[in-house]
């Protein structure tokens, strides 16, 4: 078996597709100079585009290419559940999962995996009924704050795309592919190099999760909103949760994967004297072209083309000494209002699996390290008069400026969650907007304002002169008349890292394990699926 890269045309625009894999079985024997019946299986492993070369785009692959007496590997993919034979029965394991994003249910596969049954819960509800609630803040601007893109079955990755691209070189990264093609994602994510999944694909896949963990023996409680920690005083150890409804639910080991918008859960821990930090975390505003003009500016005379698809950007600068960059690009997507609490509005992108939408959109954000003490300045957040609530030595803050940025946004939208936007060229320039872009993907609406008066003076400086560089030196046509920059996005990641051991214990309270984004240690739907394993297996080592 040999590694080889091939490449191959992009191909027609119209007619029927090209047949791919005689194409790579040609373009294989070329590369390895051998005659045709000598050549084996060609299995594709990595399909990228290069476009650099304009009038010369091609298709790269990655191929592991067999001789003809070699035996290819069984390319049929492992199940969602993977028994194991384990050493000794546990016992004495009685796990208890908060939070069903990412996180929380891959630890619940772990669990199914060794046969540890486990209860699982979260303040949302399941998927179907969390799904009519979006619909309703997007389309009426009534908002559910128990059910809505951050608070429910699946969590907030359900609604942001489904993006796969990581560079985590952790080797259970093709695991959780596998398991989500094993759910009902396509094949081609285990080789895309920037995977997604679509919003409207994991809908239906949670749907099949939930049945595979209940027959795994796994009890979901849903809508079951976690209100306090049961601490043993004198071990301050975790030993279990109690609930909104008055249920105590004890367990032997708490893992906490409620993401990084459940903000008080902090506050929880706060009052327990649960060790936290503050960490980086990024602000700044959505920005919306038209996917046509990102197409050509990226593809040049391949825009458009059926096979290639909406073209996406990754961009990133230094301005001021502050990191400035694109976060959650959604190429043919949509803008969405993601607060989780009333008067409050801060937004969002997604995709559907398509990439169909006539927009493209992706946040703009400037860098806020955790040791930035100007945070500490009342000034900064215009004298907030909840600012420093329940603040636990500072850690807290960060958290404070993402209340009361979202405060100011919503205020500022006029109220039912119509968001302030401008066009991006008057916040470039500092100048007074005096229109609205005709069209746009966010729904419930536009109100036209400034977002300068929205962002801390430091980052609306560095936002600028990112913009400006990235038009300059990236992304040409980026400061597009066409392009709006819509407020606030506050929520890249989270602005606190609740401090954890080796062990991926909490290093304050044995038996509660902080995990994936919510605990500042992941960044997207593959690490905290990582994350949600390996807290799990942990777990089950040590027991």
């Amino acid at each position: 078996m040999q590694n080889v890269e091939l490449r191959l045309p992009i191909g027609p625009r119209e007619g029927p597709p090209p047949d791919v894999d005689a194409a790579l079985r040609q373009a294989a024997c070329a590369a390895l100079n051998v005659p045709k019946d000598a050549l084996g299986a060609v299995i594709v492993r990595r399909r990228s585009l290069d476009a650099r070369k304009r009038r010369d785009p091609t298709w790269v692959y990655r191929c592991d290419v067999f001789d003809a007496a070699e035996i290819p590997p069984d390319d049929a993919l492992p199940p969602l559940i993977r028994p194991q034979k384990l050493a000794k029965p546990h016992q004495n394991v009685q796990p208890l999962i908060v939070g069903m994003g990412p996180a929380g249910l891959f630890a619940a596969l772990a669990f199914a995996d060794a046969g540890v049954r486990c209860t699982l819960l979260d303040r949302g509800p399941e998927v179907e009924k969390r799904s009519l609630d979006v619909r309703d803040l997007r389309v009426h601007g009534k908002l559910n704050a128990e059910s809505n893109l951050c608070f429910g079955e699946g969590g907030a990755g359900t609604y942001s795309d489904g993006k796969l691209y990581t560079r985590s070189k952790h080797p259970a990264v093709a695991e959780v592919y596998e398991r989500l093609v094993a759910l009902g994602a396509s094949r081609e994510i285990l080789t895309e190099a920037h995977p997604h999944v679509g919003t409207n694909r994991l809908i239906p896949m949670m749907k099949h999760l939930r049945v595979a963990l209940r027959e795994a023996g796994h009890e979901l409680l849903i809508s079951a909103r976690m209100v306090d920690l049961l601490v043993d005083p004198a071990t301050q150890r975790v030993r279990g949760v109690r609930l909104a409804d008055g249920r105590e639910l004890l367990a032997s080991h708490v893992i906490l994967a409620t993401g990084h918008s459940a903000r008080d859960v902090y506050q929880l821990l706060a009052r327990h004297g649960v060790a936290m930090a503050r960490k980086d975390f990024a602000v700044g505003a959505r920005v919306e072209h038209p996917q046509a003009l990102i197409d050509q500016v990226q593809l040049g005379d391949l825009a458009g083309h059926p096979a290639v698809g909406a073209a996406e950007y990754h961009l990133a600068q230094d301005a001021y000494g502050r990191g400035v960059y694109s976060f959650c690009m959604c190429p043919g997507g949509f803008v969405l209002p993601s607060p989780a609490s009333e008067n409050r509005l801060n937004v969002n992108g997604m995709s559907n699996s398509n990439r169909g939408s006539e927009f493209a959109n992706a946040a703009l954000v400037a860098q806020i390290r955790g040791t930035e003490f100007w945070l500490e300045q009342p000034g900064d957040l215009d004298a907030d008069p909840e600012f420093g609530v329940h603040v636990a030595g500072g850690a807290l803050l960060g958290l404070a400026l993402q209340e009361s940025l979202e405060r100011r946004c919503f205020d500022a939208g006029g109220g039912g969650y119509a968001a302030p936007a401008e066009p991006l060229l008057d916040f470039v320039h500092d100048r007074a907007p005096t229109r609205l872009p005709e069209r746009t993907s966010y729904r419930p609406g536009l109100t036209l304002g400034r977002i300068d008066r929205l962002l801390p003076g430091r980052l609306v400086m560095a936002l600028r002169q990112g913009a400006r560089q990235i038009d300059k030196l990236q992304l040409r046509g980026y400061l597009s008349a066409d392009a709006a920059i819509i407020g606030v996005e506050t929520t890249t990641s989270s602005p606190v890292r609740v401090l954890r051991g080796d062990d991926r214990q909490s290093i304050s309270h044995a038996g509660l394990y902080p995990c994936a984004e919510g605990a500042g240690y992941a960044g997207g739907i593959v690490s905290s699926a990582i994350e949600g394993l390996e807290a799990a297996r942990t777990i089950l080592a040590a027991s």
